[in-house]
């Protein structure tokens, strides 16, 4: 018997550069603000890129041991908090066969360059360094934190990988595996090794000022390096329904292709096939999208090939359709943005709100980009996200009446 489960998002929980919950980055969003700084938590006095996407004033006190925050790497930390606020936002019990799917790209990064200046002053590194920075850490810590048994999935495929995760968990749940999940991206990424990692390959922006994202913007060179996490409750819409659930939006489509040509360079055609195989297989046309979260992270390659991409995939409608993008006030969380952008679009056809775009003054490819808040009815959106390695996520929400 071939079994469809509807699924929805009912829980949103995040740590981002504009605040340490949801709610305070959603504030930030809406009122168009940026997050973005002069990096403090490494010495960029020698590097050319000195902006970032800092989280600020975090702690995970309230729901971790001093032992546990020694233990656990900053990612998993981040993933922590959000996935607390998540469950708390969806009013959930979880079953204890909870799914619980989290993508990363860079994992436990940031204490690995931490033990580099112990290595170099000949201090002993502790035993916990090597599960705090194994990628998988993060979904075993969270299943035991919140006392499931259950299957766990760690997605690494680069920039889309919390975009993965959801895709992979609405899959699940779509197909009866399971009618629970715990899903999202997290990342740690500001250390050195990062940003002159990303530097020397031309991909982020040497501007170093807050307004150096602007997406699709035509003097845009580079994104901005930033952390954070979001994770989401999602559930079969039946098990929603019945717990008298606040639900965000559903989620009609996932599609997931990797075509690759180029270690790092986008590829048209894989972008194209992407949003299309979404549309059919939620069953939509072009003609039913009323709203665009681009991955849009302001590189010179990257904006142009998704601009015409869109541009082919919906021709002069196009230029009509209300577009966004998130990452001119976030930076670039990498894993952790796409999965953030996802939570995005469901907010927005929650309540019709379609973000502002900040920062971008000369739109290059007249697409339809706004810098203030805009209100209008959304019943069908895509979030796109794109990954180094071919990867190329599309997910369909649609608006819940």
């Amino acid at each position: 018997m071939n079994i469809s489960k509807r699924v929805v998002i009912t829980g949103i929980g995040a740590v981002t550069p504009l605040g340490n919950t949801f709610k305070e980055t959603l504030k930030g969003i809406i009122e168009g603000i940026s997050g973005i700084s002069i990096c403090k938590k490494s010495d960029v006095s020698k590097l050319p890129w000195k902006v970032v996407g800092e989280v600020k004033g975090f702690s995970a006190e309230d729901i971790l041991t001093k032992k546990e925050i020694h233990r656990y790497g900053l990612f998993i930390q981040y993933a922590l908090k959000a996935t607390h606020e998540a469950i708390k936002d969806s009013n959930i019990t979880l079953p204890t066969d909870t799914l619980v799917v989290i993508g990363s790209s860079r994992g436990g990064i940031y204490e690995i360059e931490n033990v580099f200046d112990k290595i170099y002053k000949n201090i002993r590194i502790s035993a916990y360094f090597m599960p705090a920075t194994t990628l998988n850490m993060v979904t075993s810590v969270i299943s035991q934190k919140f006392r499931l048994s259950s299957k766990t999935l760690t997605i690494s495929s680069a920039c889309a990988s919390g975009a993965v995760a959801v895709g992979e968990a609405f899959e699940a749940i779509k197909a009866g595996i399971c009618k629970v999940a715990i899903c999202g991206g997290t990342e740690a990424p500001i250390t050195r090794l990062c940003l002159e990692g990303y530097g020397r390959m031309g991909v982020l922006t040497k501007k170093n000022s807050k307004d150096s994202s602007c997406p699709f913007d035509i003097h845009r060179d580079g994104f901005i390096l930033s952390e954070g996490a979001c994770i989401m409750i999602l559930e079969e819409m039946e098990n929603a329904i019945s717990r008298g659930a606040s639900i965000y939006a559903e989620i009609k489509s996932y599609a997931n292709i990797t075509e690759l040509k180029h270690q790092t360079e986008p590829l048209l055609k894989a972008e194209i096939q992407v949003i299309n195989k979404a549309l059919k297989n939620a069953s939509l046309n072009v003609s039913d999208i009323e709203h665009i979260n681009c991955h849009a992270a302001s590189t010179k390659l990257g904006d142009a090939i998704e601009a015409e991409a869109l541009k082919r995939i919906f021709g002069n409608r196009i230029y009509d359709i209300p577009i966004t993008a998130v990452k001119s006030m976030t930076g670039h969380m990498l894993a952790a943005s796409s999965a953030f952008e996802v939570a995005i679009t469901a907010v927005s056809l929650k309540n019709g709100l379609i973000p502002p775009t900040i920062n971008t003054k000369e739109v290059e490819f007249k697409l339809n980009i706004s810098s203030i808040l805009r209100k209008m009815t959304i019943n069908n959106a895509i979030s796109t996200s794109f990954g180094f390695g071919g990867v190329n996520v599309a997910i369909l929400l649609k608006k819940i009446r």
